[in-house]
């Protein structure tokens, strides 16, 4: 088996020849190592590390046609030694939404960035927010060339999936997650009006998804994690069976994306029938080897190695941490070796290595 087909046999829950590993390499460590960030630069540290290209920077761009008093528009607003802080505009001829966003914040992770002012700040930035998107909606053309692309350059090395955050998780970018959790109980129809254009904004995210070549859509349920099981069903699941639903009817994978105490939200997301579940971060409120043992025949497992030891462990402790992975997860296939979170910017190339290493010796089936 090539690494793409390795990957998707463990997604569709049957066993591999070995098993697959796919540590969440992002722009941070990508930056730092090589100075550049995106999809390109994240493939070429896997092929370095001998890792499978999963969960990368790529998902489906959109091209807008702007009419006068409409627009996106980003600014410098202060520099100060490393520190860069960007003011983000959406304009309306309603009024407009800005963001604040610092970069540099720490200066060995020059990628990291932190949002300092969300777009919705009251009731009624949530009525221009859906104004914007009325006319997003109108004007936008979805754009899949850089899927198509690196479809075609990563070849048998990877899965260049597409990735988005569902609607709830996009909403929490742009009013804050405390926020809108809080606002679902002080204004929650303004809420259920925005989640609803959103929801528009995401099947067009799907669709393009499935007319592009890409074999798995990863849908980051991001800013869901303190919810109640209550709550998550009313504001999220609904959102979840949709798009899952449109993906397993186009023959293709989806998964979702899941961080904090989860333990009794996984029943509830499994109701939308996802491909996969991840990734089991060492903080959440259920391990590896339990997710395994409850969910291992409803869907892929993929977890949950501990990221802060690609930074500060040494080989051994990178061995020993492949090794317990393994041990609770690859029994009876089903099962990708991720990481908890993202591969840290500090990260030694080396441990990364031993986990591909250890899993050849080790995770063979």
């Amino acid at each position: 088996m090539n690494k793409k087909e390795r990957f998707l046999t463990a997604v569709r829950g049957e066993i591999p020849d070995i098993v697959p590993v796919s540590p969440l390499i992002h722009d941070r460590l990508a930056y730092k190592l090589l100075g550049r960030t995106g999809w390109k630069a994240v493939f070429e540290i896997h092929q370095m590390v001998g890792s499978i290209w999963f969960r990368g920077p790529l998902g489906v761009r959109f091209d807008v046609d702007w009419t006068c008093g409409w627009g996106e528009k980003i600014k410098l607003i202060k520099e100060e030694d490393f520190r860069k802080v960007y003011e983000h505009v959406i304009e309306t001829p309603y009024g407009a939404l800005s963001s604040k966003v610092v970069h540099g914040i720490i200066p060995s992770d020059p990628a990291l960035q932190r949002t300092l002012e969300y777009y919705i700040k009251t009731e009624k930035d949530y009525k221009i927010y859906n104004i914007y998107l009325e006319e997003f909606l109108r004007k936008a053309e979805a754009n899949i060339e850089q899927v198509v692309e690196a479809y075609h350059t990563i070849g048998g090395e990877g899965v260049p999936n597409v990735g988005t955050a569902c609607a709830f998780s996009h909403l929490c970018m742009i009013r804050g997650p405390e926020n809108l959790l809080i606002d679902l109980y002080r204004r929650p129809q303004i809420v259920r009006e925005t989640l609803m254009l959103l929801q528009e904004v995401k099947k067009r995210e799907v669709e393009a998804f499935i007319e592009s070549p890409s074999e798995v859509l990863y849908y980051d349920a991001w800013g869901a994690y303190d919810m109640s099981p209550k709550h998550f069903r009313e504001w999220v699941l609904p959102d979840l069976k949709i798009v899952a639903d449109m993906v397993r009817k186009a023959d293709k994978y989806i998964g979702f994306y899941m961080v904090g105490k989860i333990r009794d939200l996984l029943p509830i997301a499994l109701e939308a029938r996802p491909h996969f579940i991840e990734p089991f971060e060492k903080q959440s409120n259920i391990t590896l080897k339990e997710a395994k043992k409850l969910y291992g025949k409803k869907v892929c497992i993929m977890g949950n190695f501990d990221p802060v030891i690609l930074a500060f462990g040494s080989e051994e402790d990178a061995e020993k941490e492949t090794l317990r992975c393994l041990e609770e997860g690859m029994e009876g296939g089903g099962y990708v070796l991720v990481t908890g979170d993202e591969v840290p910017a500090n990260a030694k190339i080396e441990n990364l290595k031993v986990m591909v290493k250890t899993v050849e010796k080790y995770g063979r089936y």
